[in-house]
């Protein structure tokens, strides 16, 4: 089916080719490049509505400490991830764990297709906090009370980006959630699934980042440089899982 939408899909590909350009460095990305990030996004796909019915799927975890030492503190934490490997399922298999995860999440212009994915969520036991009004002030409200808050943080969406150095380039990445960090004062965890076969995962968790300093508005800009210095390197590390089908420099 990916092989099928490629055809047609003159827009995404061009957003492909262009951010696989970003990550390797490299003028014309090669086709079967581009065409491995259509499948990884069918994998993803299948993955994510069928994970209910996949009660142990092979799951490495790395840096488990860094979210247990968050938790020890009884404090919550944002989970940063991006459009990578299966960011989905990586908060499911947190729940599964018996830990707290809400996530935030950008509605589909579809209503149907928002309510396909909102009923997967909520069957898979993830609390979900729509993108509008209320959401930065319900989702201080979760990590206040020690939760988990999943946030996507490798595409600007609402025009209050902030401008870091990533891919040897000026991109915009979303200020979110440094501001959430510093309002809540709770850490940043950079949290990826990487699929490594099918049903095989690995789920990294790298050192919290600690919102220090008192709450501010120049603290944002640095905050949101380490986090994506975190992310290129996972996404350097596996280019085809960035299921990002909008031009990151755009």
């Amino acid at each position: 089916m990916a092989d099928l939408w490629i055809r047609g899909a003159r827009r995404e590909r061009a957003a492909i080719r262009a951010n696989l350009a970003l990550a390797l460095e490299a003028a014309a990305p090669e086709a079967t490049l581009v065409r491995e990030v259509f499948r990884n996004f069918g994998r993803y796909l299948v993955e994510f509505f069928t994970i209910h019915q996949t009660p142990k799927p092979a799951v490495s975890v790395e840096g488990y400490d860094h979210l247990l030492n968050a938790r020890r503190r009884g404090s919550g934490a944002v989970l940063l991830t991006g459009h990578l490997g299966n960011w989905e399922v990586g908060a499911v298999l947190l729940r599964r764990m018996g830990l707290p995860v809400a996530v935030i999440a950008l509605p589909h212009d579809d209503a149907g297709t928002n309510r396909l994915f909102n009923r997967q969520r909520h069957r898979c036991g993830l609390e979900v906090i729509p993108v509008g009004e209320d959401a930065a002030q319900r989702s201080l409200q979760r990590l206040r009370e020690g939760c988990l808050l999943g946030v996507l943080g490798d595409r600007e969406f609402g025009g209050h980006g902030v401008p870091v150095r990533i891919f040897r380039r000026e991109l915009l990445l979303p200020s979110g959630p440094a501001i959430l960090s510093l309002r809540a004062r709770v850490p940043v965890i950079p949290t990826f699934l990487i699929r490594e076969g099918p049903w095989r995962f690995r789920l990294c968790l790298e050192p919290a980042i600690q919102p220090d300093g008192q709450e501010g508005a120049a603290l944002v800009p640095r905050l949101t440089q380490r986090y994506a210095q975190v992310l290129e390197r996972y996404v350097r590390r596996t280019p085809t899982q960035w299921l990002l089908f909008e031009p990151a420099m755009g």
